[in-house]
């Protein structure tokens, strides 16, 4: 593949960071993805494509672990536990 078809999911890491930061998630997803842009930079493709796919990992993982927490959220500010 050529560097420009590396995504580094950097636009999402920088929203996962900044909004939905669950456990740090969001953090280390920014960090592999910063990690993309250099190794793009190296030329090293293997090395760029490995960590895009963790970025991509952390990034996906970040944003569904903090929905389904303000999912919950909601769903206890409904029905509070007292009704039960």
């Amino acid at each position: 593949p050529d560097t420009t078809e590396v995504n580094d999911y950097y636009l999402w890491s920088i929203f996962n960071f900044v909004y939905l930061n669950f456990c740090c998630l969001g953090f280390i997803a920014l960090a592999y993805s910063l990690k993309v842009r250099d190794k793009k930079l190296l030329n090293d493709l293997n090395g760029a494509v490995e960590d895009a796919k963790t970025a991509r990992l952390f990034n996906i993982t970040s944003s569904a672990l903090a929905t389904f927490c303000i999912i919950l959220i909601f769903i206890f500010l409904r029905y509070p536990l007292t009704d039960y």
